[in-house]
């Protein structure tokens, strides 16, 4: 099967569930990227430019996911402009330092994040009441929070959303279906100020970029849709 082939049924699959359980898609798109072109035939892809295409991904899923979760109300654009430019800062620093770090240190710090994300996941979650509107969150640990996983995020091109959900939910005690949506916005500047980096230091494939971009076009929206009908609990559950 032809890397564009890959390219595009990796970027529907991790789109989709970014547009349903806000994790941006790079949990997904990762691993399908990294391990399904060789058992399909495919050559493997380097693991610099798998980080620039989940990037690429987290930017266009966000932007889709962001608007349709802002419709329904689930966006808190107080959290979102508070966490979101500090962790782009970061994300930009990360994108750039992540050119000269070898790639086993890159899936380490992958693995890190996915691994301490769904760990927060497996923790009982308690319904809040509240809307977008009246959330209020401890604003130090907040941009605290911002810039450990926007840097981290950027070295390996997740930005940081699956870890965002989990640190709003957990540390910053945000409801739920109101986290999704926010971490999707935070994630967002974190996307844009990685691709920048990814592209100045050459970790972006702009041919297979480009299939993951419509990719997400198309399956996001689906899932923001999905996920709006769907209960909080058990879109956490998915996400375990």
């Amino acid at each position: 099967m032809p890397d564009e082939a890959v390219a595009a049924l990796s970027g529907l699959v991790a789109s989709f569930l970014s547009g349903l359980l806000g994790i941006g898609g790079g949990l997904v798109l990762t691993p399908l990227l990294l391990y399904l072109p060789p058992l399909l035939g495919a050559s493997a892809l380097p693991v610099k430019i798998v980080t620039g295409l989940t990037i690429v991904q987290a930017m266009s899923g966000s932007i889709l996911g962001t608007i349709r979760h802002r419709r329904y109300g689930n966006v808190s654009m107080r959290i979102v402009w508070l966490m979101g430019p500090t962790s782009a800062a970061a994300s930009l620093v990360g994108a750039l330092v992540s050119r000269d770090t070898p790639d086993r240190v890159l899936l380490l710090i992958f693995a890190v994040l996915a691994l301490a994300g769904a760990v927060m996941l497996l923790l009982p979650v308690t319904p809040r009441p509240g809307t977008a509107s009246d959330v209020e969150v401890d604003r130090p640990l907040a941009v605290a929070l911002a810039l450990l996983i926007g840097f981290f995020g950027g070295m390996v091109g997740i930005a940081g959303i699956a870890f965002v959900i989990a640190a709003l939910v957990y540390l910053l005690r945000v409801p739920p279906r109101i986290a999704i949506g926010t971490s999707l916005g935070v994630g967002l500047f974190a996307a844009v100020a990685g691709i920048v980096g990814k592209a100045a230091t050459a970790q972006i494939d702009p041919p297979l970029a480009a299939i993951v971009f419509v990719a997400a076009l198309v399956a996001s929206p689906a899932g923001a849709a999905v996920s709006v009908r769907t209960q909080p609990r058990l879109l956490l559950a998915i996400r375990q």
